[in-house]
Order: C-alpha cells, then sequence, then structure tokens
C-alpha cells in the first residue's frame, strides 16, 4: 500500500472535506476517521491525513487504484490520451456512463442516491442544482486546484459541486440560408417571433433538455413576468407569440442541431436553432475563413450563460479516486482539452485555447442570467406553465 506524501497546511482542507455527514470515504482497510467537529472527519492512511494533490500540485497515486465510473450527459467528450494520462498519474482507470441529456442524467442519479451507479457525476448545470441539493445528490469537496479558477464559477459555498466549464447558450442561424433568402438576420428575441421567419426556429424541451431549459429561462429573463403564476405571464405571451410563428419543440439538442437545424452539419430545413455561442467553430473546416463568414453565427441578445459542474455523488466507496478526477478535471490538461471537444470554454484562467475556438468563438460580454436558487424555487412550475401551453 503506497502511503501519502508530506502535506502542508493547504491541502489539510482537501483531507477535511473526503468525508462529510459520517460518510468516510475508505482508500484501504485499515483507513479510520478522527473526529474534528462539526460532522466532518479527517481521512487516514497509515495514520496520516490522506490528500490527493501534493505540493507541486501533482496528484499522488491512489492506494487500491480502482476503476471510477463517471456518469455524464451523452454530450461529453474527452480525449482518450487526456483519460489516460489520468490513470498514468493515478493509477486509476476510468469508466464512463452516458445517461442521456443532462436533465435525464440528473433525475436518474437522485433516483439512485446513497446507492449510485457512478462514483463522480459531471454535467450538471446551475439550473439544476437545486433540485440535487434538495436530494442530498453530493458530498462536498473543496478541491485544492479551485484556486486557479474564477471564482465567480464557484456558486455553491458548501462545495457540494466543482465548476469545469462554461457556456453560452444562444440562438445559432445558418448563414447561408439568410444569405440565399435575402432576410436579414435576426438580431433579438423579438425578431425571432416576426412573421417574416415563420417554420424558421427549433428549440428543445425545457422539461427534458438543459439547452432547452436555458432559453426559457433566458426569455424569462428577458421579459419578465417570472412571479407571475397565471397563463398570461410576460414571458408566456413571448412564447405564445413564437407558437403562433411555428416555433419546432424537440427533445433535445442532438434532436434539433442536427435533425432540424439547416446550418452546418445540420440536415433539416430549419435555419435558426437553440445552441451555444461556441458552436460555430465547430462548423468551420478552413481557419482562414473571416469571422464574419462561419457556415454558422450566434444572436448573442439571446445568450443565456451555463456553467457545468461536477461532483462526488453520495454513497461511493471510491471517494479518494473521485477526489482525484475532481482534480484532474480542474488540471490544465483538461482544461484544455475541453474546448476542442465539448465546445465550451474551461474555468481555468490559464488554460490555452484551441487557435480556432479563439478566432471563432466571441466571448458574450453580457449574458443572461437568473441566480439558481431564483431557478430552484421557481423551476417546476415555469416548466409546468410553459408545458400549459405546449401540450
Amino acid at each position: 500500500m503506497m502511503s501519502p506524501r508530506t502535506l502542508n497546511t493547504r491541502f489539510f482542507r482537501v483531507a477535511a472535506t473526503l468525508a462529510i455527514g459520517g460518510l468516510l470515504f475508505a482508500s484501504c482497510g485499515d483507513s479510520e476517521p478522527s473526529s474534528t467537529g462539526g460532522g466532518k472527519s479527517l481521512l487516514f492512511v497509515d495514520g496520516k491525513p490522506f490528500a490527493v494533490v501534493d505540493s507541486n500540485d501533482e496528484l499522488i497515486p491512489v492506494p487500491n487504484a480502482p476503476t471510477l465510473r463517471v456518469m455524464t450527459h451523452d454530450s461529453f467528450a474527452v480525449s482518450q490520451s487526456v483519460l489516460d494520462e489520468f490513470t498514468a498519474q493515478t493509477g486509476v482507470k476510468v469508466e464512463l456512463i452516458p445517461s442521456g441529456d443532462a436533465v435525464v442524467m440528473t433525475n436518474a442519479a437522485i433516483l439512485t442516491v446513497g446507492n449510485p451507479v457512478a462514483d463522480v457525476l459531471f454535467g450538471i448545470d446551475e439550473n439544476l442544482l437545486g433540485s440535487a441539493f434538495d436530494a442530498n445528490l453530493f458530498v462536498p469537496y473543496a478541491a485544492t486546484r479551485l484556486d486557479a479558477i474564477d471564482p465567480s464559477f464557484t456558486i455553491d459555498d458548501d462545495n457540494r459541486v466543482t465548476p469545469i466549464d462554461h457556456g453560452d447558450v444562444c440562438v445559432n442561424f445558418d448563414r447561408e440560408a439568410f444569405s440565399a433568402s435575402g432576410m436579414s438576420v435576426p438580431m433579438s428575441f423579438s425578431d425571432l417571433a416576426s412573421p417574416t421567419l415563420k417554420d424558421s426556429l427549433v428549440v428543445q424541451d425545457p422539461s427534458a433538455s438543459t439547452p432547452g431549459l436555458a432559453f426559457m429561462l433566458a426569455t424569462i429573463a428577458s421579459f419578465g413576468g417570472g412571479d407571475d403564476t397565471s397563463s398570461n405571464a410576460a414571458w408566456l405571451e413571448y412564447w405564445k407569440s413564437l407558437k403562433g410563428n411555428g416555433v419546432q419543440i424537440v427533445d433535445g439538442w442532438e434532436s434539433a442541431y442536427y435533425g432540424a437545424f439547416s446550418g452546418g452539419s445540420g440536415e433539416g430545413t430549419r435555419p435558426l436553432v437553440v445552441s451555444y455561442a461556441s458552436s460555430p467553430p465547430a462548423e468551420v473546416t478552413d481557419t482562414s475563413v473571416a469571422v464574419d463568414a462561419t457556415p454558422t453565427g450566434a444572436i448573442a441578445a439571446t445568450c443565456y450563460r451555463q456553467t457545468e459542474f461536477a461532483g462526488i455523488l453520495t454513497g461511493t466507496e471510491q471517494g479518494v479516486a473521485a477526489a482525484s478526477f475532481i482534480e484532474f478535471m480542474l488540471g490544465r490538461s483538461f482544461q484544455e482539452d475541453v474546448p476542442g471537444q465539448m465546445y465550451v470554454y474551461p474555468v481555468r484562467n490559464d488554460a490555452v485555447l484551441p487557435d480556432a475556438f479563439a478566432k471563432y468563438t466571441a466571448p458574450v460580454d453580457t449574458p443572461l442570467s437568473i441566480p439558481y436558487d431564483v431557478v430552484s424555487t421557481n423551476r417546476d412550475r415555469w416548466i409546468r406553465q410553459w408545458s400549459g401551453l405546449f401540450r
């Protein structure tokens, strides 16, 4: 059995959060808890406090290295070479468990809380956190490498989840379709409901899709009326205009972008789709193309901020390996792989962006947003109100 390296004071907070509320992360047979008060325990290995990152910011090999199960949404992607790097550093192999859209994934994880099918969950966003927290889905873990990210992304003071990446959900447009038709590209929510764009927009169902939920929240943030429980709320009046203008509702992002959208790699007929501000770089095959000549573009006024988080699932028996993977996802290798694989921004301040991503993704300076606790309080009602209009 491997012994941990000498720890300095900075890493005691890592060890102190490895077991919360009586849950001990056992890394080997002779580990034992030591009470620190407040319901927390320190994990000891060979009589010493255990951490997963050493004083040189390197991951420590995991004793009795297990296979780590990571539950993800279906859009998760990471280079195999990056996962191999994690295994080389820790000895831990990673098994990915794709589990549908983030909404479906989160609901499935909640159904098995305390007896999880995985050890780590990746891909929950702030709009789903309330339900997860209410269900005690995650064990708190204060990652050492949080020091390397913009603190604005750390929205949970209890460290139940760790921010990994961020992006902006926006309406994307098919540049060629608009050029060929002679129509002007819409610049606002109101433009999307113009009769000249009838049957042009496809969006995702907010009850089943995180981009769809983000777009619904964007309309609430833009038009207001979130506290109105009636069918005449201001934001719902806007949706009535979209419905009258032939908006198409599909179940998820893949169906919308690849099935109904006409732009880029889409095979449909609709020139407007809810996607991401960072989607256009994925459609560029020739990086000499001018920024304003990409196959697709994003409408900045419709953008809603979305941050993705990872968390250690309550009930896991692989707490040390899970904590190591959280730290790894905040490391340079994983963070710099994220833009090219999932077309979202890393949260780490010093991560270098791929050239095409940096050139063709314009940062959204003032994205729409609603505080996650407000979303948590009202989300189910808002979805019921929306569903009453479309079902």
